[in-house]
């Protein structure tokens, strides 16, 4: 896979982290599917996509 993809994955699980262990008063703020679609917003590509991409899944694992 070329390089330029492997870092906008990394980048894509990044940011993913960020939103998901923002808290308020120990409470997670953003929901899975929000986060999902937020995400997919800003690299223009679909909520499945991204979650495939997130959680290492086939084709985007390597």
């Amino acid at each position: 896979m070329n390089e330029i993809t492997l870092l906008k994955y990394k980048k894509i699980r990044e940011d993913y982290r960020k939103w998901r262990d923002k808290k308020y008063k120990g409470v997670r703020i953003y929901a899975h599917e929000y986060i999902l679609l937020k995400l997919s917003e800003k690299y223009f590509l679909k909520p499945k996509t991204i979650e495939h991409i997130v959680f290492y899944r086939y084709p985007y694992n390597k």
